[in-house]
């Protein structure tokens, strides 16, 4: 086989798995994403010393379910830039959430592929012959977990004779013997693709064909790390909305500065765990992630301080036409684009109130500058409630 054709391939297995990957977590938010969103909201405000400790399980248990970090982040930042939980809190829902996410890489770093035909049987079936939302998103999540799994045998079975190409195994030799590139290359992948999952599940595969040695695949698992909180960083419209996301760029990346230098000794230690080379890979996800989670948990608030002081708050925009709570970023999980849709409608109906309080005082006065006033916010949310209307219309477009 020509290595065009190997190329092609590859790229066409990795993108499966993204869609794979994709429809998971669709399927669980559209099926039970505002379930999630409401056990979510009264976890985080429950009172007590232990208010961390809560958000983080609760972040962990809920990206355990929908299988994307990313959208248990939205989740969070609602809730923190509405004032319904602090910024503290949230910081600990979102390293749960990264933890959650190695649960989801060690489920899918077995060997499980045989099951992947029968899951994609169950979940067309569902998906077709159920009658109500629920049943067909379960079909959906089914289909994208076979998905997942036949993409990760085909990429194995896909490199098992290219690691002994000279070319490729040059081209990531030195990515070994280069472990800031590594992680820079790891980050933009991670990055293009919006899914860490798949990318350490990819570096698992790379690692038990041999292409790649064990210090490099723990720093490509780093750049993984960092990359994954590139999205929700840059996707962010407002202040409030980048806090969360810098917060947690900055919390794997000072793991990442850390633990970077010792990753030959740590890739030893590991590889006398476990030998197996996929599963050292996943190992060092799940530890990294849980050692962030231990040092970092403690340190919420401090961290939060500094977001804040980094990020104030805008000043309103001069245009009250501009909606404010309308982030694009949240468009992919329904629940939350709801939520926000919500918070501007209620902005707008405070416009309204104060509309008509206005035109109480007009026919009572007829003074007309006050009716000029009540005119143009009569067209200020107009424009507030078009783009309202086609944010909506926006919600869960694939």
């Amino acid at each position: 086989m020509s290595g065009t054709m190997t190329l092609l391939q590859l790229g066409g297995y990795v993108g499966l798995l993204l869609w794979g990957t994709h429809m998971v977590a669709t399927g669980v938010d559209r099926g039970f994403g505002a379930e999630l969103r409401l056990w979510l909201g009264r976890t985080l405000t429950r009172p007590g010393r232990r208010a961390r400790l809560y958000a983080f399980l609760a972040g962990l248990a809920v990206t355990a379910v929908l299988q994307s970090s990313t959208a248990t982040g939205l989740m969070a930042t609602s809730f923190a830039a509405s004032g319904a939980i602090g910024l503290a809190p949230a910081l600990a829902v979102m390293l749960g959430a990264n933890l959650g996410s190695t649960l989801i890489t060690q489920v899918l770093a077995f060997d499980v592929a045989e099951v992947a035909p029968v899951l994609v049987l169950i979940g067309v079936v569902l998906f077709r012959t159920s009658h109500d939302g629920r049943g067909r998103n379960l079909g959906r999540v089914g289909t994208g977990l076979g998905l997942m799994l036949l993409a990760l045998g085909a990429l194995v079975r896909t490199l098992e004779p290219v690691e002994t190409a000279p070319a490729l195994r040059a081209v990531l030799g030195s990515l070994g013997g280069e472990p800031v590139l590594a992680v820079l290359v790891a980050a933009a992948l991670t990055w293009a693709c919006h899914s860490s999952v798949a990318v350490v599940l990819l570096i698992g595969s790379l690692a038990a064909s041999g292409v790649v040695a064990p210090a490099g695949s723990l720093a490509l698992v780093l750049g993984a790390n960092l990359g994954s909180t590139l999205p929700p960083l840059f996707e962010a419209g407002s202040a409030p909305a980048r806090r969360l996301p810098l917060g947690n760029l900055l919390v794997r990346a000072a793991g990442c500065v850390v633990v970077l230098p010792f990753l030959p000794a740590i890739a030893g230690l590991l590889a006398q765990i476990e030998p197996a080379p996929a599963r050292l890979v996943v190992d060092f996800h799940t530890a990294f992630n849980l050692a962030l989670a231990a040092l970092f948990l403690l340190l919420t608030d401090k961290v939060a301080a500094l977001l804040v002081r980094l990020l104030p708050d805008p000043p309103r925009p001069a245009d009250p036409g501009k909606p404010i709570h309308l982030e694009d970023a949240a468009l992919d999980s329904a629940s939350v684009a709801l939520a926000n849709a919500a918070r501007e409608t209620l902005r707008m109906a405070d416009m309204f109130e104060g509309m008509l309080r206005g035109a109480i005082e007009v026919f009572r006065s007829g003074d007309r500058h006050r009716a000029a006033d009540i005119s143009r916010t009569e067209r200020i949310m107009d424009r507030l409630g078009a783009a309202i209307r086609h944010y909506l219309a926006d919600i869960g477009n694939e």
